[in-house]
């Protein structure tokens, strides 16, 4: 591997551990901020709801900006729109500019993630698996520091200046970023493709994606509480969230690992099983072993996230159109992920308790199975005739 791909893979980790603190570092203060600035259920249902709707919404008008941008220029103004985003916590007083918090900093994460898997096929096509790996289990190891260590922080230097801090490491990416050189704008080409808004592998590929990440935004949202209902400290809820992520770093990183072929089938049901078993210790004996159950979905979640982006790719030979296509299954999905933590805030106003969340989260986990079996190595080209002409 050669100088720039080693500074590249430096840049790429650093990025992914920027993308998910906005939205970890908040749940594990949930109690508090309630009773610090009178946050209301539906505000915290939407601090995880809001930056993955805008995270959706960004995708799904990549085809133009992938088109006038280039890929350092997304990457340096979605980190910048981030360091914003997470700058202004440093000034809030209410629950409603906290939630406003999150609309720049998702549309600036969006942006990122948008530009990277394209990037990743481009520099390294014949290591696109366990690349894309390594970036899923950077994204998601970000997102377990941010629980683990905000709650300490926080003692320290108060819940504004906790959340606030996860600015300095955008900045330390923005200044790698600058050292840098992507590939230009793809240009005209890219709007020569056929649309994929009429090809229903690509809602398949989009709600199976969405759901999954759904379950990831569930828990982030509201593991930390849930634990808290029963009588843990936030430290620990957070230290519980920070396992689980953990474990998904592990999955994201072994599970593509183990790939053999193009049929990816049998690895994204073993990550449903984990996950399924999970959701179920969850639902069924919280007490008994709750690092184990969090160990276990966790290493299910992030097993996924990345053997989705994976099959996604598989399905076009050409770069640009899979990118085209992972964007698409990002727009979508995250826009249905963002849905998942409200509906399963507003479950748990209704119930008062959180049965029903991990109920809804179990028969989700049943659904994908039989969506993911539909992802047969033989239906790619059928799915797609037009791109793989």
């Amino acid at each position: 591997m050669n100088k720039d791909n080693n500074l590249l893979l430096a840049a790429l980790v650093l990025a992914g551990l920027n993308m998910r603190p906005l939205m970890t570092s908040v749940s594990p203060l949930l109690g508090q901020l309630r009773h610090s600035i009178g946050l209301s259920p539906l505000a915290a249902s939407l601090l995880p709801a809001l930056p993955m709707m805008m995270m959706g919404g960004i995708a799904l008008v990549s085809a133009p900006l992938m088109q006038r941008f280039t890929v350092r220029t997304l990457l340096l103004g979605g980190s910048a729109l981030l360091l914003l985003a997470l700058l202004s916590r440093l000034f809030l007083t209410d629950g409603g500019g906290l939630v406003l918090s999150t609309v720049p900093g998702g549309a600036g994460i969006g942006m990122v993630q948008m530009a990277m898997p394209g990037l990743i096929r481009q520099r390294f096509a014949a290591r696109s698996a366990p690349v894309t790996g390594l970036w899923a289990a950077a994204l998601m190891g970000g997102g377990g520091i941010g629980a683990a260590i905000t709650p300490w922080l926080a003692a320290q230097v108060g819940w504004q200046g906790a959340l606030s801090g996860w600015a300095l490491p955008v900045v330390l990416a923005l200044l790698l970023w600058l050292f840098i050189t992507t590939p230009a704008a793809a240009g005209r080409d890219a709007a020569e493709l056929p649309s994929l808004w009429r090809k229903p592998r690509a809602w398949t590929l989009a709600l199976s994606f969405g759901l999954v990440n759904g379950g990831y935004a569930i828990c982030v949202a509201w593991l930390p509480d849930f634990y808290h209902q029963l009588g843990w400290s936030a430290q620990a809820g957070g230290s519980l969230l920070g396992v689980m992520i953990g474990c998904q770093v592990m999955g994201a990183l072994l599970l593509p690992l183990l790939a053999r072929g193009r049929d990816r089938r049998p690895l994204l049901l073993l990550t449903l099983a984990l996950q399924f078993s999970g959701m179920l210790g969850f639902l069924l004996a919280p007490g008994l072993a709750p690092w184990l159950w969090a160990g276990i979905a966790g290493a299910g979640l992030g097993g996924a996230f990345p053997l989705a982006l994976v099959l996604a790719l598989d399905h076009l030979a050409q770069p640009q159109a899979a990118a085209r296509l992972v964007a698409f299954m990002q727009g979508v999905g995250f826009i249905i992920a963002g849905c998942m933590p409200f509906i399963a805030g507003q479950l748990h106003q209704l119930t008062g308790h959180f049965t029903s969340v991990w109920l809804l989260q179990a028969a989700v986990t049943l659904l994908l199975v039989g969506l993911n079996l539909r992802f047969h190595p033989r239906s790619y080209p059928r799915a797609f005739p037009e791109e793989n002409r």
